[in-house]
């Protein structure tokens, strides 16, 4: 096999001509392999400790109760503090004004009383703090007491860990609407807006619909989608379906351009016979503007139709390598199960994480704010606030997510590639391949947790980065500082940042994908990696396209296949016990979302380590030829031959014209 791709004089400047050496006695991942960048290994484990650290001094420092007991109004922990007479207070948290205070009971209320006679129906504030709201102090009349703050309706409530959340939420707001209407205040002036929402309505019908529904949701979510998954890596390996599959989609992309540019061509014709519909603008500048955004979108169409032609063949290598990434997928079947296991170690992870999260967010105390009730009444409402130590935590420890997080992925990345490399230079790939999942796994964590860790750290750096340029967005928002030049520079900074992180994402995952055959450091695979792909960039970009597509088309298919089905089986089993089919379909296209997104990340590495094999293959391997090349490769290379062939006979029929 010879590589008879043209080098420009760019690709020979950065390097393109130093083609990759095979090993010495090379057949696959190399087996005699050194501990790769153990100095990060170290930063990592000692970023754990800190973090450790910090949790412990959060536990020692902080109080629970501000996390396990509701506060009153006077920010007095239900259950725990006293009042003024010593006796400790009741459990349950009871909603007593509109801006989200609440009194300490015994008991949450069993019923509702919206026309109360007087205040001993009402849920109210002690007599002390009444009588220092000046505004309510020598009020009698029941509605007044609720407008001003200090009382509320006593409504029917469930007790959820000590906080009594009324069950409807929709009679409040009528009641407190029609009150409103009769006092003449207006219900935007109101602080809270709508005490609960009526998104905690729907989310508590949601909540019992997903009991009643739980099997079915699961066993279509989780389960049906897994079945689809395989079928779908089958589908993959069958003649045709990737053709068909990738060549409809990316047809589909100019179409859909050309219709976008004819539909504001249409649009432009109907401004001009309906001036009338754009009288607030100049209409010479929206029928340009609409002209403009029409040719362009032709443009674009025609732009990507002829990539389309230009890359035919490329894509047809990538269709080979994609059907390749499935069988070697179902060859090792069990690496589809891979991202349970990264699952469990993010979980494993996520426990300490979230303690130490709860411990710090104890680590707050509470300050008092006054606001006004419709601009009338002035009420006092609790917020928490933390030192300034504990921002700084808080901040560490989202570091430390981010980082840890990228980690597991890295960890799976290296592992995975291991496999796949090995399926790709097994001589008889139908006799199975000589490594496991849990072997490839014992060796990454041996011998490249460092280098799992240094790609990890850099994207880190920059997801926070990004966490911190949002943080300063809403700050200059809350200052009322922002302008459209604040945020177009905030914004061209988020984009600077989200383009950043996926070019490192992909350094990263090609890096870890060269430690995975030939064991490099993070630095050494990356430059290898972005070298040999830029020696073959042109067919980098049909592989990227294709996949793309069939991880779109991959994922499309597990989502509809298992909301469809949930909604019709939901419906048949369920449809009298339960109040909306559609949100439960749509909470099992979500998870079918995540199991889908399983499947294409196995696939995508797949896909990545394949194409690199390849092409190192063939750098390897051009003057002696390869034996590893799997057979849904065979027709891009009988394509290649022939090309090699019509050239061949081209340029000895120009040298003998020469002689």
């Amino acid at each position: 096999m010879k590589s008879q791709q043209d080098l420009t004089n760019f690709d020979k400047e950065m390097g393109a001509e130093d083609r990759l050496s095979a090993p010495p006695d090379f057949d696959g991942p190399v087996k005699e392999r050194k501990v790769t960048d153990p100095l990060c290994l170290l930063l990592l484990l000692f970023s754990w400790a800190a973090m450790t650290y910090l949790g412990v001094w959060a536990f020692q420092g902080g109080d629970v109760y501000n996390l396990v007991k509701p506060k009153d109004y006077l920010a007095r922990n239900c259950g725990a503090d006293t009042d003024e007479s010593g006796t400790v207070l009741s459990e349950k948290w009871v909603l007593v004004d509109q801006a989200l205070n609440g009194v300490c009971r015994d008991t949450c209320p069993n019923s509702t009383i919206f026309n109360p006679v007087d205040k001993s129906e009402l849920i109210c504030k002690d007599e002390e703090t009444i009588s220092s709201m000046e505004l309510c102090n020598n009020v009698t009349d029941a509605s007044l007491l609720v407008l001003c703050g200090a009382c509320f309706y006593q409504v029917e409530s469930t007790d959820v860990y000590d906080v009594c959340v009324p069950n409807d939420i929709d009679a409040i707001e009528e009641t407190l609407s029609l009150v409103e209407s009769n006092m003449n205040l207006q219900t935007e002036d109101r602080f809270s807006g709508k005490i609960l929402g009526k998104n905690a309505m729907y989310i508590e019908k949601f909540a019992r619909d997903v009991w009643v529904s739980v099997y079915m949701v699961l066993g279509i979510g989780i389960g049906g989608a897994t079945i689809l998954g395989l079928l779908f890596l089958v589908l993959l390996r069958s003649p045709g379906f990737v053709y068909i599959t990738v060549w409809t989609s990316a047809i589909s992309i100019p179409i859909i351009l050309a219709g976008i540019g004819y539909g504001f061509h249409e649009l432009k014709n109907y401004y001009e016979e309906n001036p009338e519909e754009i009288q607030h603008v100049s209409n010479d500048n929206v029928n340009l503007a609409v002209q403009i955004s029409s040719y362009v979108f032709y443009a674009l169409a025609g732009f990507v139709l002829l990539l389309l032609i230009a890359l035919r063949k490329r894509i047809a290598l990538a269709i080979g390598i994609t059907k390749a990434a499935a069988r070697s997928v179902m060859s090792v079947p069990l690496t589809i199960f891979y991202p349970i296991v990264q699952v469990i170690g993010f979980c494993s992870f996520m426990a300490p994480w979230c303690a130490y999260f709860l411990f710090l967010s104890a680590t707050g105390t509470t300050t008092s704010t006054t606001v006004e009730l419709y601009g009338i009444y002035p009420v006092t409402y609790n917020k928490y606030a933390f030192s300034n130590e504990a921002s700084y935590g808080f901040w560490y420890l989202l570091f430390c997510l981010y980082w840890t997080s990228q980690f597991i992925v890295a960890l799976g990345q290296i592992s995975l590639s291991m496999c796949y490399s090995k399926w790709y230079f097994t001589v008889d790939k139908d006799d199975g391949v000589d490594i496991t999942v849990a072997k490839a796994t014992g060796i990454t964590i041996c011998k490249h947790t460092g280098t799992a860790a240094f790609g990890s750290l850099v994207i880190a750096i920059i997801q926070l980065l990004r966490s911190f340029v949002l943080w300063t967005q809403k700050k200059i928002k809350q200052a009322g500082a922002d302008n459209k030049c604040v945020d177009v520079v905030i914004c061209c900074c988020q984009c600077c940042l989200f383009c950043l992180e996926r070019c490192m994402k992909f350094v990263s995952k090609n890096a870890y994908i060269q430690t995975a055959i030939f064991g490099h450091s993070f630095c050494k695979g990356a430059h290898e990696a972005f070298f040999l792909i830029l020696r073959n960039a042109a067919r980098m970009a049909a592989v990227g396209i294709v996949s793309e597509l069939s991880m779109v088309f991959c994922k499309f298919f597990i989502i509809f296949g298992c909301a469809l089905s949930a909604f019709y089986g939901i419906q048949e089993v369920y449809g009298s016990e339960v109040s909306s089919v559609g949100g439960l379909a749509v909470a099992v296209g979500f998870l079918a979302w995540f199991i889908g997104d399983m499947f294409t990340e196995v696939l995508g590495i797949a896909v990545s380590t394949i194409f690199q094999c390849f092409i190192a293959d063939e750098e390897m391997f051009s003057r002696t030829g390869s034996y590893y090349v799997p057979e849904e490769l065979d027709d891009f290379l009988k394509s290649l031959d022939e090309d090699n062939e019509q050239r061949a006979i081209k340029s000895y029929k120009k040298d003998e014209i020469e002689e």
